[in-house]
């Protein structure tokens, strides 16, 4: 996997609200991780507008889970594979789906995150989520079935190597791109940020205890770091302004 010849630039860095989107490309394919909220479809044509790219002419997508924030401009891909694992994708559009019960979403959400009543104002911050839930979730936004590409049994195209985790949703997928100059970690949200997690308007762990073992999985990895809502850093390389703190801005 050395060597790989993959360029990554970033068309949207992440934030508190926003999710980080991520060009990789390599002379034949053109793929974009994580697409984002509709909100956010301008400004990631825009990106790519920028880059000399249109929307058709990306090759591929993959997407690192399926909370709504990382997935619903799929749709202005009509013609690309989708690579993403199976279980991410099932688990989440189950959320989804039990979350649009008024009477009983709250018992529900225990399914998905049986940890919820040991976060302090945890009703209120799951009200906040199943809210944003409402207003932006449509599956039809994913992508036809007949284009997804489950990880679980579909290697990544060209030496892009999966990276697995369960701490966040079961099945985020993050990418490690081998690059003869430093590895490339585009973390999804196994690594929400560098410093300051809970400072990030998402849904809370599927596990807390295993999220922070993700966490520290990734942590332990040399090379750029791109997280799920904040912006790049690099571990083992010392830069300037690596000290500094998630953006306020930016991000879908």
């Amino acid at each position: 996997m050395r060597g790989s010849n993959w360029k990554v630039d970033v068309l949207l860095t992440g934030s508190w609200r926003g999710a980080t989107s991520v060009l990789l490309s390599n002379g034949r394919q053109r793929i974009v991780v994580d697409t984002g909220l509709p909100r956010g479809a301008y400004r990631l044509v825009s990106a790519l507008r920028a880059r000399g790219l249109a929307p058709e002419d990306v090759t591929g997508l993959i997407n690192t889970h399926f909370h709504v924030d990382h997935v619903l401009n799929n749709s202005l891909f009509p013609q690309c594979a989708i690579y993403a694992t199976q279980e991410s994708h099932d688990w989440c559009r189950s959320l989804y789906s039990d979350l649009v019960d008024d009477a009983k979403w709250e018992q529900m959400i225990l399914r998905y995150y049986p940890e919820t009543f040991q976060y302090e104002r945890a009703r209120k911050h799951m009200q906040k989520s199943r809210k944003i839930a409402l207003r932006w979730w449509d599956p039809a936004r994913l992508g036809d079935r007949s284009r997804f590409r489950g990880a679980e049994t579909h290697p990544l195209p060209d030496n892009l190597e999966p990276l697995v985790t369960s701490g966040h949703v079961p099945g985020n997928l993050s990418v490690i791109v081998h690059r003869a100059s430093e590895p490339t970690v585009i973390t999804g949200d196994a690594l929400l940020s560098r410093n300051h997690d809970e400072k990030v308007l998402t849904m809370i762990p599927h596990s807390k205890a295993q999220s922070a073992r993700d966490r520290a999985r990734i942590l332990a990895l040399k090379g750029r770091i791109l997280p799920g809502h904040d912006r790049e850093f690099r571990i083992g390389v010392t830069t300037p302004g690596d000290a500094m703190g998630i953006p306020s801005g930016g991000g879908a």
